[in-house]
């Protein structure tokens, strides 16, 4: 999916903007490093996603221990950040660059 289409699946979940942010392909597709994404790649403090999770056809990935996946293409990786680490694109909360290359390196 290019960006427009990314972004309109990512509203259409309807996820409160102060508890998740963009991480992994979305994130470069949102920065315009990559052209297109297969899914949508999202990171969630753990006290949203708790009080959201029964309302959502969720499973268990078996790449993580931390990860979700939500149909067939949005994961949603469940875990502590800080919103110092957050900037906002066109609107939407992203994981700073730097700190998403930290996550990877990690």
């Amino acid at each position: 999916m290019n960006k427009k289409e990314y972004l309109k699946k990512l509203e259409e979940l309807n996820f409160d903007k102060n508890y998740y942010s963009i991480i992994s392909g979305g994130l470069m597709l949102i920065h315009g490093l990559k052209e297109k994404t297969n899914d949508i790649d999202i990171q969630m403090l753990p006290e949203y996603f708790d009080s959201i999770k029964d309302n959502l056809d969720i499973k268990k990935s078996s790449k993580y221990d931390y990860l979700y996946e939500l149909g067939e293409d949005v994961e949603i990786a469940v875990r502590n950040y800080s919103k110092d680490d957050i900037e906002f694109i066109d609107g939407y909360p992203a994981l700073k660059l730097e700190k998403e290359l930290e996550w990877k390196m990690e």
